[in-house]
């Protein structure tokens, strides 16, 4: 099977100390830097929100609905190519701050959420048959019965990327909307995909050859083609155009091997023991607090993230809108006639 994170410009051979760039940061080093994250929402873009809500209510659209031309923000379009530059070339996090929830209803906060990340990328479907806009992560208790789906949870969730299993890459970006803070924990952590793999170099490179080849990965069941495959192949770590990317999900990573019939190897099992504990170091791990209104968008190529666990109270329940993005600005473009001819670009699945 064709890696879904196949690029005719992969190099996998390199090894040894990377040159240095804005996206190799700890912790520290990620607190320091607060005005390259952190951006305020302007009142004309909030306006701007509210009077296009009102407009989609008075016209009967609803988030499965609305499409691009219904949710055009010329507040919001300034601020984008800054949002992009710090996602591509900066840390690969921008936190947008001071949107207005005040009074929203579910399917608004949704729409919110949509429409901002539909200005900075292209977003991508995350279910079939549900989540085709977006996936609300908040705990649903019992009714969440796949132990890979840790965003209908309130468990601790362990760094890792959103892998997009039902498209032909991973998603370049990640936006999360809070819309409503639990009543304790749930905090977001991110880590520096740069950092990982110079600390793997450093520390073991003999584990760099393990990393950089091929793993088979067990989406979820909602992020399941009913025809198949079973399983999505990548590297854990790899790079692109001199770009460090990393892919990973232990809780994916263990049933895609069964599943594919290798299962792990007490070598292989070793390897991810001890980078998930390179992952859990504090010093490396930047923590923040979403409050309603706040806006993570991460770079979900170059980053690893996950959230402490949380507890729900009352009326304090978390609930976030999460968006995945496809980059609209940067290649490779989307051209359905470029990639109905590019094996690797659309993953074999032309007809």
């Amino acid at each position: 099977m064709q890696s879904q994170a196949a690029s005719s410009h992969r190099s996998n051979g390199s090894s040894g100390t990377l040159p240095l760039t804005e996206r190799r940061w700890d912790r520290d080093g990620l607190a320091v830097r607060a005005d390259d994250i952190f951006l305020r929402a302007p009142d004309p873009l909030n306006d701007g929100l509210r009077r296009m809500l009102d407009t989609l209510q008075r016209q009967g659209l609803d988030l499965d609905t609305v499409e691009t031309e219904d949710c055009l923000l010329a507040a919001f379009a300034p601020i984008v190519p800054e949002i992009r530059r710090r996602l591509d070339d900066g840390a690969g996090v921008a936190v947008l701050q001071g949107l207005d929830m005040e009074g929203l209803s579910g399917d608004q906060a949704g729409i919110v959420a949509w429409a901002l990340a539909n200005h900075v990328g292209r977003p991508l479907r995350q279910g079939i048959r549900v989540d085709r806009k977006l996936f609300t992560v908040t705990n649903v208790g019992a009714a969440n019965n796949d132990p890979t789906r840790i965003g209908a949870s309130n468990k601790v969730s362990r760094a890792h990327s959103d892998n997009g299993c039902l498209e032909m890459r991973p998603p370049c970006y990640l936006g999360l909307l809070c819309a409503e803070n639990a009543a304790a924990g749930g905090e977001s952590t991110l880590i520096s995909g740069e950092t990982v793999y110079q600390v793997v170099a450093d520390e073991r490179p003999d584990l760099l050859p393990l990393f950089l080849r091929s793993w088979h990965f067990r989406p979820p069941k909602l992020h399941t083609w009913p025809a198949g495959p079973t399983t999505i192949q990548k590297p854990i770590l790899e790079i692109v155009d001199d770009e460090v990317r990393i892919h990973y999900a232990r809780v994916m990573i263990e049933p895609g091997m069964e599943l594919a019939g290798t299962p792990l190897t007490q070598e292989e099992r070793e390897a991810l023991n001890w980078f998930d504990g390179v992952l859990e170091r504090p010093e490396l791990v930047w923590t923040y607090a979403l409050k309603p209104g706040d806006y993570l968008f991460t770079n979900n190529l170059v980053t690893l993230h996950g959230r402490l666990g949380f507890a729900d109270e009352g009326r304090h329940r978390r609930v976030l809108k999460r968006v995945w993005m496809r980059r609209r600005h940067r290649p490779p473009y989307e051209d359905p006639a470029l990639l109905a001819l590019d094996p690797v670009a659309n993953g074999s699945q032309a007809q």
